[in-house]
């Protein structure tokens, strides 16, 4: 069987994908190298945007179902919680990752039962006029017209593509976490569902996701050297309690109380925005194409963006490259500008005053993957 498309990587951005490509009617396959077609992890951001190509894909009801919508955005003073400043969040929603992931393996499912491929581990890709060939491990093989790389921010299709890139360190160390609420003892009674904490180099993000009955949460901090820009699972509480030793007692509440399996760390290293995403049959999608610093909360929607105008320009133009040009000139100067973005964020942090903290502006809301011109 000949595909329209394959797609490399079950997370975010190659489900959304998929389900996308499915609604244009096109045959598509998604191609995980590990056993199970999810990988976890705690929560994510939703903004406008994002929100806007769920709600297209039929998932509006689900994500109204999993998700937290926080009506405003506390920023606090890290050592006595004093409210720095305040954002109303008039749009957006905060979501566990996993639940987000199996509302879209389920409607996918609903589609086709065959569209997923665990345990399919890329190993090579060959080109030629009529289509493309992704050789798998296991001498597995599967042929489409098109493939599209959305296997994050280590994509070996990347490395492929534009050779052994060098990633630079940026000085900062990331830790996440996912505590149940009822873990919290009384001294985290005023937290409220989503509060970010501003100290000198460190941040300390607390949102509340799966209908308020989980608490997930994101912190910076400056460090000397790091070795690795993949998750190391568990992190270990006590290096994160080290680092953020002087923030409020409801902060380091929920660090405490945090399940050892529930923490993960790594250096935060960036990568240059890439002049061009295509070659030939193959694009890269998602943090393949862009990883975004974590100094703003963009990530998700640029995949699921990027998703929703991948699908549109195949709709277009058919399973070509043609259409993949299409793709990449309609979403490379938005994804790389929020890339530069990000990391001006990150540097102004490093030198940041809480006591004269500004809340940054809200995100572009006019932009809108649905109607954008293709």
């Amino acid at each position: 069987m000949q595909f329209d498309v394959i797609l490399i990587g079950a997370g975010i951005g190659g489900l959304s994908a998929a389900l996308a490509l499915q609604q244009q009617g096109l045959r598509v396959a998604v191609c995980e190298q590990a056993s199970e077609p999810f990988v976890g992890g705690a929560g994510l951001v939703l903004g406008a945007s994002g929100e806007g190509v769920l709600q297209k894909l039929g998932l509006g009801e689900a994500l109204n179902d999993l998700a937290v919508r926080p009506s405003r955005i506390a920023f606090r003073h890290f050592q006595t919680g004093r409210l720095l400043a305040e954002t109303t969040a008039a749009t957006g929603c905060q979501a566990g990752r996993t639940d987000l992931q199996r509302a879209l393996i389920a409607a996918i499912h609903s589609n086709t039962r065959d569209c997923l491929h665990p345990g399919h581990a890329l190993v090579d890709i060959g080109q030629d006029a009529n289509g493309i060939t992704a050789l798998f491990a296991g001498r597995q093989m599967l042929r489409g017209s098109l493939l599209v790389a959305c296997d994050g921010l280590r994509s070996p299709v990347r490395a492929r593509l534009i050779g052994d890139e060098q990633p630079r360190f940026t000085g900062y160390q990331v830790w996440q976490g996912l505590v149940p609420m009822a873990h919290l003892s009384a001294a985290a009674a005023g937290l409220g569902e989503a509060d970010t904490w501003i100290a000198p180099g460190q941040q300390l993000g607390c949102r509340r996701i799966n209908r308020g009955a989980q608490l997930t949460w994101l912190a910076l901090a400056r460090s000397n050297r790091w070795s690795d820009e993949a998750w190391q699972k568990p992190s270990g509480i006590d290096s994160v309690l080290t680092a953020f030793r002087g923030f409020d007692a409801v902060a380091r509440t929920v660090l405490m109380a945090t399940p050892r399996e529930q923490a993960l760390t790594r250096g935060v290293f960036v990568r240059d925005p890439l002049p061009a995403w295509t070659q030939g049959r193959v694009a890269l999608l998602g943090d393949a194409a862009h990883p975004v610093a974590p100094f703003i909360d963009q990530a998700t929607d640029l995949a699921l963006e990027d998703a929703m105008i991948l699908a549109r320009a195949i709709a277009a133009a058919g399973p070509t490259p043609e259409a993949l040009q299409r793709y990449a000139a309609a979403r490379i100067p938005r994804a790389n500008a929020l890339m530069i973005a990000a990391e001006a964020r990150g540097a102004r942090l490093t030198t940041l005053n809480p006591d004269t903290y500004v809340a940054s502006a809200a995100e572009d809301a006019g932009y809108d993957p649905v109607t954008a011109p293709v």
